[in-house]
C-alpha cells in the first residue's frame, strides 16, 4: 500500500493540488480511520483518501463533537438557570412576584385579627349569658370544621 500517491501532478513540482493518502500515512490507527469512514466523516477516493478534503472534514467533525460535549450542555444549562433567576428578580421588582414568607406572615396577621374579633363577638352581641354561650359554641364549631379541599 502506498503511503502517498500523487494524482495528476508532474513529478517535477514539489507540491501538488491533490494528494491521496493511504491509511498508513495517517497519525491515527487504521481502526479509527475505518470508524471515521464508516460514519461518513471522511471518504475514500480510489485506493486512498483526499488529504485536504479529509483534513477539513475531520476538523468539522471535531468541532461538531465539541459543540455536543457535556461541557457545552452544562454551559447551556447554566445560562438557562441564570436567565430564569434574572427573570424572577425582575418579576419581584415589578411586584408581580412576592416571597412566600411575606404572604404567610400577612395571612397569619389577618387570621389573628379575625379570630380575635370572633372571640369577642359574643360579648358584643348580647348581655345574656345563654346567648353568649351559644354564639361562642357556634364560633368554636366553625373554627374546628374541616377545611374544604381546594
Amino acid at each position: 500500500m502506498a503511503e502517498t500517491v500523487s494524482v495528476g501532478c508532474p513529478s517535477r513540482r514539489p507540491a501538488c493540488d491533490r494528494e491521496l493518502v493511504g491509511t498508513g500515512a495517517a497519525p491515527c490507527s487504521r481502526t479509527y480511520i475505518a470508524k471515521l469512514e464508516a460514519e461518513g466523516v471522511i471518504q475514500r477516493q480510489g485506493d486512498g483518501f483526499a488529504l485536504d478534503q479529509s483534513r477539513v472534514a475531520y476538523l468539522r467533525y471535531l468541532r461538531r463533537k465539541r459543540q455536543q460535549s457535556p461541557r457545552a450542555e452544562a454551559d447551556a444549562d447554566h445560562v438557562k438557570a441564570k436567565t430564569e433567576m434574572l427573570q424572577l428578580r425582575l418579576m419581584e421588582k415589578k411586584r408581580e412576584l412576592v416571597r412566600r414568607a411575606d404572604v404567610d406572615e400577612l395571612i397569619d396577621t389577618l387570621a389573628g385579627v379575625v379570630l380575635t374579633h370572633l372571640s369577642g363577638m359574643a360579648a358584643r352581641c348580647s348581655r345574656d349569658m345563654v346567648v353568649r354561650r351559644k354564639i361562642d359554641q357556634v364560633v368554636f364549631q366553625v373554627r374546628r370544621e374541616p377545611k374544604p379541599a381546594a
